[in-house]
């Protein structure tokens, strides 16, 4: 099975065989035919705006989710239902990318290679032997890099467009962290599978009432013993849907109002009723809970070598650093001479301990990525190019600056996963689409 982060705290849920992020991504190419179909099939069977989406991009594409749901042993709909939702996202992944390409944002090769390398380097496999090992499973590795593509492309537009509208009050995070010291329950973690009927806030009473009688058919279904994860990917409309409607591990905190709050009278196996958000219904399960105590935290401390700068020149230049590293030469000597960052160089590129929320994400997955006094290959930020080596690892009590910056990222997790659904809906509304027979 092939992970793509290892996290340094809490429990860290089941991972994919393939790449899965919080809104659902599939390869999409109009020149990509299906791996194993002798006719190209290339018939148009959506416009898109100016864009289209054809009978080829959809074949591809659900081959290579009956190949993910294969791997997970994820129960699958029809070929019809799963051929229509593969067409939907498809559809919504062509209106994020004409979308980013408006407003400036784009993937470069670089950096599907960096993320590629670091998957790979979770998974304890080089390049090489990582892309071996997809084909061997069956998989096309162009496509494979597609999907990493899209979901780079998804985390760049999520930031500009949702997280950096985000706020959390400061009497939130005091809630919170009130919540956490004075209840065990609070601190739990729950396994949560979600169903979601979408329904505009602006409904009409008819509208509303036709997404009640879809929501109670899904959960008669389910009460009837259907598996959870075919009956969301046949009709949900969340963003996990085409996989199986699974969320994996969460806090209370991290979960809107609606959820934790019918979360804490369940108990694992249990479904709940349809609940209405801004988004519409939602239907969900508890698969399972797992104690936790969020008033300690994982720390890491380490050190790093920065050169400013994202030229194939200034990765270069790290690469035979690292050679010269490994062939005996002194970190804190060469931090001393060659690091641009003044406050670590001084100290043989040693950072302060962090944790979770406290440095750059590419720095953090890189961290929490090494072994004990490994050497990472170099890897970029928004800042430059970086060599890092992780030194030691802890747990410890948390002080309250501490509890508030974890309070802080929990619940603005929590507001952007809510934030995602609204943007996304709105940028479909905002779009031409026809879809063709």
């Amino acid at each position: 099975m092939i992970e793509r982060n290892k996290e340094t705290n809490g429990p860290t849920g089941r991972f994919l065989a393939l790449l899965l992020l919080s809104l659902s991504v599939l390869p999409f190419s109009a020149q990509n035919a299906a791996a194993e179909e002798d006719v190209v099939l290339d018939r148009i069977r959506a416009v898109v705006n100016e864009g289209v989406v054809l009978d080829s991009d959809i074949a591809a594409a659900t081959l290579y989710f009956k190949q993910q749901a294969q791997s997970n042993r994820q129960a699958l709909p029809p070929d019809d239902v799963l051929a229509s939702r593969v067409l939907d996202e498809l559809i919504n992944q062509e209106i994020r990318r004409q979308h980013a390409r408006e407003i400036g944002i784009s993937i470069d090769a670089g950096s599907v290679n960096r993320a590629i390398e670091q998957i790979a380097r979770n998974n304890n496999m080089d390049t090489l032997q990582f892309r071996d090992t997809l084909q061997n499973q069956g998989f096309d590795y162009d496509l494979f890099r597609q999907n990493i593509e899209q979901e780079l492309l998804l985390q760049r537009l999520i930031e500009r467009e949702v997280q950096s509208r985000i706020r959390v009050t400061q009497q939130e995070i005091d809630d919170y962290i009130e919540s956490i010291r004075n209840d065990v329950e609070e601190q739990q973690r729950y396994q949560i599978q979600h169903i979601l009927i979408a329904v505009p806030p602006t409904a009409a009473a008819a509208e509303l009432a036709e997404a009640q009688t879809r929501a109670r058919a899904v959960l008669a279904r389910l009460q009837a013993g259907d598996d959870f994860a075919e009956v969301a990917a046949a009709s949900s409309d969340g963003a996990r849907a085409l996989q199986g409607g699974d969320l994996g591990w969460r806090s209370l905190q991290e979960l809107p109002d609606f959820l934790s709050d019918a979360l804490r009278d369940m108990s694992p196996g249990d479904l709940s009723e349809p609940l209405r958000s801004a988004n519409g219904l939602h239907v969900i399960r508890l698969v399972d809970t797992q104690s936790g105590d969020l008033t300690r935290q994982a720390e890491t401390l380490a050190r790093h070598i920065f050169i400013a700068g994202d030229s194939p020149e200034v990765e270069q230049r790290l690469l035979e650093l690292r050679g010269e590293l490994l062939a005996g030469r002194s970190f804190a000597d060469a931090a001393a001479r060659v690091s641009e960052d003044p406050n670590s160089a001084e100290k043989g590129g040693e950072l302060p301990w962090f944790s979770q929320g406290q440095m750059p994400p590419a720095m953090e997955q890189m961290a929490g990525s090494l072994a004990l006094n490994e050497l990472s290959q170099p890897f970029r930020t928004q800042f430059g190019w970086h060599l890092m080596q992780v030194l030691e690892r802890r747990t410890r009590e948390l002080d309250l600056e501490s509890l508030r910056i974890q309070a802080g990222n929990a619940l603005r997790q929590g507001k952007v996963e809510q934030e995602v659904e609204s943007w996304s809906r709105q940028l479909r509304d905002e779009s031409y689409v026809e879809i063709r027979n």
